[in-house]
């Protein structure tokens, strides 16, 4: 494959990918036995959505993975956040959310590295919310 060759990779197989990086970060924001993301794995997932977004159609899958992307932050604050919130009160429910607000901090920034192609031009490009 030559510098200006991109491997073409379809929806189900490169969101399947980024769904395990994510899984990662999670289990590592949950305190889960799980090592860090190396350079090699984060480079492989931001060029995943790079191969991912600069395709021609159809095979550009921009809209999809800004969906998809939304929804993993839905689904973690839904599955994840709002029942350790909801089983905490007084006190600890504040210290919960302190906890929960840092590693959503946390997620935040990992996760708008790795696509950070998609929200630099395509989010850009649509007018979307970032």
């Amino acid at each position: 494959m030559t510098m200006n060759e991109r491997k073409t990779i379809d929806l189900d197989q490169g969101w399947e990918f980024m769904q395990k990086g994510i899984t990662k970060l999670k289990n590592i924001l949950e305190g889960l036995p799980e090592p860090q993301f190396s350079s090699e794995d984060y480079m492989m997932l931001y060029t995943t959505i790079y191969n991912m977004c600069t395709q021609k159609p159809p095979h550009d899958y921009s809209q999809q993975l800004y969906n998809k992307y939304r929804e993993s932050f839905e689904e973690y604050i839904t599955s994840m956040v709002l029942p350790s919130l909801r089983e905490k009160h007084d006190e600890f429910m504040l210290r919960e959310l302190v906890k929960r607000w840092a590693n959503h901090k946390v997620m935040v920034k990992w996760l708008s590295r790795i696509f950070h192609y998609l929200d630099r031009y395509f989010i850009a490009r649509k007018s979307f919310r970032p």
